[in-house]
Protein backbone atom coordinates (compact mmCIF):
# COMPACT_ATOMS: atom_id res chain seq x y z
CA UNK A 1 0.00 0.00 0.00
CA UNK A 2 2.95 2.50 0.67
CA UNK A 3 4.19 1.82 -2.28
CA UNK A 4 1.34 2.14 -4.46
CA UNK A 5 1.00 5.97 -2.91
CA UNK A 6 4.30 6.83 -3.36
CA UNK A 7 4.40 6.30 -6.84
CA UNK A 8 1.77 8.53 -8.28
CA UNK A 9 3.94 11.55 -5.77
CA UNK A 10 6.61 10.69 -8.06
CA UNK A 11 5.07 11.03 -11.29
CA UNK A 12 3.38 14.50 -10.62
CA UNK A 13 6.68 15.59 -9.10
CA UNK A 14 8.17 15.09 -12.70
CA UNK A 15 5.47 16.12 -14.46
CA UNK A 16 5.82 19.62 -12.04
CA UNK A 17 9.41 20.08 -13.01
CA UNK A 18 8.47 19.13 -16.65
CA UNK A 19 6.03 21.75 -17.15
CA UNK A 20 8.24 24.21 -14.82
CA UNK A 21 11.07 23.89 -17.55
CA UNK A 22 8.58 24.02 -20.74
CA UNK A 23 7.26 27.14 -19.16
CA UNK A 24 10.71 28.38 -18.76
CA UNK A 25 11.57 27.69 -22.21
CA UNK A 26 8.46 28.97 -24.00
CA UNK A 27 8.60 31.84 -21.32
CA UNK A 28 12.19 33.48 -22.18
CA UNK A 29 11.95 34.23 -25.98
CA UNK A 30 8.48 35.90 -25.08
CA UNK A 31 10.81 38.12 -22.01
CA UNK A 32 13.10 39.05 -24.87
CA UNK A 33 10.41 39.90 -27.08
CA UNK A 34 9.54 42.06 -24.33
CA UNK A 35 12.45 43.62 -23.21
CA UNK A 36 13.49 44.94 -26.95
CA UNK A 37 9.56 46.48 -26.94
CA UNK A 38 10.62 48.21 -23.66
CA UNK A 39 13.79 49.25 -24.74
CA UNK A 40 12.36 50.73 -28.28
CA UNK A 41 9.57 52.80 -26.05
CA UNK A 42 12.75 54.19 -24.24
CA UNK A 43 14.72 55.14 -27.08
CA UNK A 44 12.45 56.45 -29.08
CA UNK A 45 11.68 59.39 -26.21
CA UNK A 46 15.32 59.87 -25.11
CA UNK A 47 16.83 63.50 -25.16
CA UNK A 48 18.71 62.97 -28.29
CA UNK A 49 15.58 63.70 -30.01
CA UNK A 50 15.11 67.04 -28.47
CA UNK A 51 15.92 69.26 -31.36
CA UNK A 52 17.33 72.74 -30.35
CA UNK A 53 15.53 75.82 -30.64
CA UNK A 54 15.40 79.01 -29.29
CA UNK A 55 12.60 79.56 -26.49
CA UNK A 56 11.21 82.77 -29.09
CA UNK A 57 11.46 80.77 -31.58
CA UNK A 58 8.85 77.95 -30.21
CA UNK A 59 6.65 80.49 -28.99
CA UNK A 60 6.64 81.74 -32.39
CA UNK A 61 5.66 78.09 -33.91
CA UNK A 62 3.01 77.82 -30.80
CA UNK A 63 1.60 81.32 -31.49
CA UNK A 64 1.13 80.51 -35.09
CA UNK A 65 -0.44 77.18 -34.55
CA UNK A 66 -3.07 78.95 -31.87
CA UNK A 67 -4.01 81.91 -34.68
CA UNK A 68 -4.41 79.18 -36.84
CA UNK A 69 -6.83 77.42 -35.02
CA UNK A 70 -8.64 80.58 -33.72
CA UNK A 71 -9.04 81.52 -37.90
CA UNK A 72 -10.77 78.14 -38.00
CA UNK A 73 -12.87 78.82 -34.10
CA UNK A 74 -13.79 82.04 -36.31
CA UNK A 75 -13.92 83.88 -32.52
CA UNK A 76 -14.33 87.85 -33.11
CA UNK A 77 -12.72 88.60 -29.82
CA UNK A 78 -9.04 89.82 -29.91
CA UNK A 79 -6.87 89.09 -27.41
CA UNK A 80 -3.58 90.11 -26.99
CA UNK A 81 -0.81 88.41 -24.84
CA UNK A 82 -1.79 89.14 -20.67
CA UNK A 83 -3.84 87.18 -18.78
CA UNK A 84 -6.14 85.60 -20.85
CA UNK A 85 -3.46 84.94 -23.30
CA UNK A 86 0.27 83.83 -22.12
CA UNK A 87 2.75 81.33 -22.43
CA UNK A 88 4.28 78.70 -20.04
CA UNK A 89 6.82 76.10 -19.76
CA UNK A 90 7.31 72.62 -18.20
CA UNK A 91 9.94 70.40 -17.46
CA UNK A 92 11.05 67.80 -19.84
CA UNK A 93 12.25 64.18 -18.76
CA UNK A 94 13.97 61.26 -20.37
CA UNK A 95 10.28 59.16 -20.43
CA UNK A 96 8.11 61.82 -20.42
CA UNK A 97 6.47 61.08 -16.76
CA UNK A 98 7.72 62.98 -13.93
CA UNK A 99 6.61 60.42 -11.78
CA UNK A 100 9.22 57.93 -13.41
CA UNK A 101 11.94 60.13 -14.08
CA UNK A 102 14.18 60.77 -11.12
CA UNK A 103 15.42 64.32 -12.91
CA UNK A 104 14.49 66.01 -15.23
CA UNK A 105 16.50 66.58 -18.29
CA UNK A 106 19.13 69.49 -18.33
CA UNK A 107 18.56 72.59 -20.82
CA UNK A 108 15.03 71.33 -21.96
CA UNK A 109 12.03 72.64 -21.84
CA UNK A 110 8.10 72.25 -23.00
CA UNK A 111 6.47 75.28 -23.93
CA UNK A 112 3.15 76.15 -24.17
CA UNK A 113 0.52 78.60 -25.77
CA UNK A 114 -3.04 79.32 -23.80
CA UNK A 115 -5.33 81.43 -24.30
CA UNK A 116 -8.98 81.63 -22.43
CA UNK A 117 -12.51 83.69 -23.62
CA UNK A 118 -15.31 83.81 -21.87
CA UNK A 119 -19.04 83.72 -22.81
CA UNK A 120 -18.51 81.84 -25.63
CA UNK A 121 -22.43 80.43 -26.35
CA UNK A 122 -22.83 75.96 -26.77
CA UNK A 123 -24.53 77.34 -30.08
CA UNK A 124 -21.20 79.33 -31.47
CA UNK A 125 -18.47 76.75 -29.25
CA UNK A 126 -19.52 73.39 -30.32
CA UNK A 127 -20.05 73.94 -34.18
CA UNK A 128 -16.61 76.09 -33.85
CA UNK A 129 -14.91 72.95 -32.56
CA UNK A 130 -15.95 70.58 -35.11
CA UNK A 131 -14.60 72.98 -38.17
CA UNK A 132 -11.44 72.92 -35.75
CA UNK A 133 -11.21 68.85 -35.71
CA UNK A 134 -12.17 68.54 -38.99
CA UNK A 135 -9.82 70.69 -39.78
CA UNK A 136 -6.60 69.36 -37.97
CA UNK A 137 -7.34 65.54 -39.02
CA UNK A 138 -6.78 67.22 -42.52
CA UNK A 139 -3.65 68.85 -41.70
CA UNK A 140 -2.40 65.41 -40.21
CA UNK A 141 -2.94 65.99 -36.70
CA UNK A 142 -4.51 62.32 -34.35
CA UNK A 143 -7.40 63.35 -32.96
CA UNK A 144 -6.98 61.66 -29.76
CA UNK A 145 -10.49 62.35 -28.46
CA UNK A 146 -13.83 64.94 -28.76
CA UNK A 147 -16.14 64.20 -26.44
CA UNK A 148 -18.52 66.06 -23.44
CA UNK A 149 -19.04 64.90 -20.45
CA UNK A 150 -21.69 62.89 -19.38
CA UNK A 151 -23.67 65.85 -18.52
CA UNK A 152 -23.07 67.30 -22.31
CA UNK A 153 -22.32 70.09 -20.42
CA UNK A 154 -18.14 69.88 -21.13
CA UNK A 155 -16.52 69.68 -24.19
CA UNK A 156 -12.81 68.83 -25.05
CA UNK A 157 -10.86 68.41 -28.06
CA UNK A 158 -7.20 67.11 -27.87
CA UNK A 159 -5.13 66.26 -30.79
CA UNK A 160 -1.38 65.35 -31.42
CA UNK A 161 1.01 64.87 -33.75
CA UNK A 162 4.50 63.28 -33.87
CA UNK A 163 7.11 65.58 -33.36
CA UNK A 164 4.60 68.68 -32.69
CA UNK A 165 3.47 68.01 -29.36
CA UNK A 166 -0.33 68.31 -28.99
CA UNK A 167 -3.47 70.81 -28.96
CA UNK A 168 -6.19 70.80 -26.76
CA UNK A 169 -9.71 72.93 -26.69
CA UNK A 170 -12.21 72.75 -24.11
CA UNK A 171 -15.40 74.47 -23.50
CA UNK A 172 -17.31 74.63 -20.38
CA UNK A 173 -21.27 75.80 -20.10
CA UNK A 174 -20.47 77.83 -16.77
CA UNK A 175 -19.91 81.05 -18.07
CA UNK A 176 -18.97 79.95 -21.59
CA UNK A 177 -15.48 79.96 -21.04
CA UNK A 178 -13.09 78.53 -24.18
CA UNK A 179 -10.03 77.11 -23.23
CA UNK A 180 -6.98 76.57 -26.11
CA UNK A 181 -3.93 75.29 -25.67
CA UNK A 182 -0.75 74.42 -28.15
CA UNK A 183 1.53 72.46 -26.08
CA UNK A 184 4.62 71.98 -28.20
CA UNK A 185 7.49 69.05 -27.56
CA UNK A 186 10.14 69.18 -25.76
CA UNK A 187 13.32 70.88 -26.86
CA UNK A 188 17.07 72.63 -25.85
CA UNK A 189 17.53 76.07 -25.23
CA UNK A 190 20.93 76.38 -26.72
CA UNK A 191 21.82 79.05 -23.95
CA UNK A 192 20.34 77.24 -21.08
CA UNK A 193 21.63 73.70 -22.82
CA UNK A 194 24.96 73.19 -20.22
CA UNK A 195 23.12 75.11 -16.77
CA UNK A 196 22.08 72.58 -14.74
CA UNK A 197 20.44 75.21 -12.49
CA UNK A 198 18.21 76.39 -15.43
CA UNK A 199 14.33 75.97 -14.98
CA UNK A 200 11.72 76.18 -17.18
CA UNK A 201 10.70 79.44 -16.58
CA UNK A 202 13.70 81.03 -17.47
CA UNK A 203 12.59 79.72 -21.13
CA UNK A 204 9.91 82.16 -20.77
CA UNK A 205 11.38 84.87 -19.20
CA UNK A 206 10.72 88.18 -21.25
CA UNK A 207 8.47 86.59 -23.45
CA UNK A 208 4.72 87.63 -24.43
CA UNK A 209 2.41 85.50 -26.43
CA UNK A 210 1.65 87.01 -29.50
CA UNK A 211 -1.79 88.59 -29.98
CA UNK A 212 -5.13 86.82 -31.37
CA UNK A 213 -6.80 88.13 -34.18
CA UNK A 214 -9.97 87.61 -35.61
CA UNK A 215 -9.36 85.41 -39.04
CA UNK A 216 -5.92 86.89 -40.00
CA UNK A 217 -5.03 88.10 -43.06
Amino acid sequence: MTEDLAQPRTSTSAAKWLGIALAAIVGIPVLLVLAVLVTYGVQRATPEDYPKAAPQTMADRAGARSQEAYDVLGFDATLPGGEFNSLSAGYCYPDGLESVADESVDGAYALSHQWHLTDVPESEALPAMRRLRDHLKTEGWDIVSFDSTPSGDNWTLRTERDGDGRQVFEWYADGGRFYGGVHAGCAYDPAQAKDPYASPDDATAGLTAATLRPVSR
